[in-house]
């Protein structure tokens, strides 16, 4: 075989392989393309687009053209306000003993005994009431009702590391229940935290029986205001 045959049947394997290599590199563009336009909303992916085949692209405003717009979320609706059988329901499952649901003027108090609900001297959740609290504020998500949580204890000082004084610990507690609803839907705007500490006594503490009425974390789901 001649030097000049050896040398058209290279030239023509290279042509073979820099045609199939510009057709790989292409379809690699359009499949990453028509990715990126499943997953990232218009505006983002325009610019991209724009970015790797120029403001003026043909293949840009093919896929502008032939991609449907992206509807943005519709805005959540709100649910009718909460109702005391609204509370039971998600809260069925807790001792009634330790729990009271009011139905107030100002709204639907509910008071939960620190006891049952929370560690001694602490305010992490115990894991026999945590789901009941979650439950409520599953049932809290969409109502567009202003809820104050407000923490009481008795008169017995504390003083840790952790908590200097009762204050402390009776708004960590109103926290906790915050951070569960928040946790489980509810948006933080509509909810406010307060710590009482021994203020506002339910009985005397001068008993145990007292005492342990007054440690109690307070949820008041306040009434929507009239249209």
């Amino acid at each position: 075989m001649s030097r000049k045959k050896r040398c058209e049947e290279s030239e023509e394997s290279g042509a073979w392989e820099i045609a199939l290599a510009d057709l790989m590199t292409v379809l690699m563009v359009f499949f990453l393309v028509m990715w990126l336009a499943s997953i990232i909303d218009p505006e983002k992916r325009q610019a991209f687009v724009e970015s790797v085949l120029g403001e003026n692209g043909g293949a840009a405003e093919l896929i502008k053209s032939e991609t449907p717009p992206v509807s943005k979320a519709k805005k959540e609706e709100s649910k009718p306000e909460m109702t005391v059988k609204d509370v039971q329901e998600a809260l069925k499952k807790v001792n009634p003993k330790d729990i009271d649901i009011e139905d107030t003027p100002e709204g639907i108090k509910i008071t939960l005994r620190s006891d049952s609900f929370f560690e001694s001297g602490r305010a992490n959740i115990t894991d026999s009431t945590r789901e009941e609290l979650e439950q409520l504020g599953e049932s809290l998500v969409g109502r567009d009702q202003y809820i104050t949580i407000t923490g009481f204890t008795d008169n017995i000082p504390i003083s840790n590391f952790q908590f200097p004084s009762n204050w402390e610990l009776s708004a960590a507690r109103s926290a906790t229940v915050a951070r569960t609803f928040i946790y489980m839907g509810v948006n933080q705007k509509w909810l406010k935290i307060e710590g009482m500490a021994d203020n506002d006594n339910l009985a005397s503490n001068k008993t145990a029986y007292g005492r342990s009425l007054n440690r109690r974390v307070v949820i008041l789901i306040k009434n929507k205001p009239n249209p």
